[in-house]
């Protein structure tokens, strides 16, 4: 009798061990699967936030371009404005200023 109960508790044990390797097993697996879904998720939100940058960048430079342009227009703008001041009103102009620089003349 104390050998079969000896018997049934090594089986017990031994089934206990067997589904504590089984319960172990499970748990990696499902570590590796969290892990290898969570490295998935990072790698595509540093996708998308590449993209985006990516995005990003092309309007800022979109926009400087346009801004440059503008001052390019503005600047054209003024050396024709310039460029159509006729010579008595340049003359009245330096006389006026050469008065403030130059005082007594």
């Amino acid at each position: 009798m104390d050998d079969d109960i000896l018997s049934r508790v090594v089986e017990v044990e031994r089934e206990v061990q067997q589904r504590l390797d089984v319960e172990k097993k499970m748990s990696l697996d499902w570590i590796e699967k969290v892990k290898k879904e969570a490295e998935e998720r990072v790698v595509a939100e540093e996708k998308k936030l590449k993209e985006e940058m990516g995005q990003d960048l092309q309007k800022a430079k979109l926009e400087a371009e346009k801004g440059a342009a503008a001052i390019i227009e503005d600047a054209h703008d003024e050396a024709a404005r310039l460029r159509d001041i006729g010579d008595e009103i340049l003359k009245k102009t330096i006389r006026k200023h050469l008065s403030t620089i130059l005082p007594g003349h």
